[in-house]
């Protein structure tokens, strides 16, 4: 677990102030690893006594994502997701529960199809979609 000292230094140094909110938040993300949505964080939060109000989370979630310390990334229901793992990744989905789990290798040169000619990539991002184990296990595949 880090540090408040280290957590305040940390958004100070991005140019963020320290709030209650924000230390928990980042608190939050420095001790569990996942794909959560704005009300998963805000059950845990509330449940672990260190709840925030819902705007005020909503509120931090945006400027965390704005300032690169959050990832936002789409669900397989189409939910917000927040990511704290900021290296370039790509994700493993189960189509059943809607587990993400995280794929980190390089994926080879992009050869565009000439549709895309004069588009200016910046990012690629893989998602393979499966069963997980459990979900495998319940419907004896």
């Amino acid at each position: 677990m880090m540090r408040r000292d280290d957590l305040t230094r940390y958004l100070e140094e991005r140019g963020l102030r320290a709030t209650t909110p924000r230390l928990r938040l980042l608190a939050f993300f420095a001790e569990h690893s996942g794909h959560f949505t704005p009300e998963e964080i805000f059950e845990r939060l509330r449940a672990s006594g260190e709840g925030v109000s819902i705007a005020t989370l909503y509120q931090n979630l945006r400027t965390f994502r704005e300032r690169g310390l959050l990832e936002e990334v789409t669900g397989p229901g189409g939910e917000l997701r927040y990511d704290a793992n900021l290296v370039p990744h790509h994700h493993l989905v189960c189509v059943s529960c809607g587990r993400m789990t995280d794929l980190e290798f390089e994926v080879p040169p992009l050869a565009l199809p000439a549709p895309s000619a004069g588009w200016s990539v910046f990012e690629r991002r893989l998602e393979v979609r499966g069963l997980c184990p459990d979900c495998r296990a319940r419907q004896g595949a």
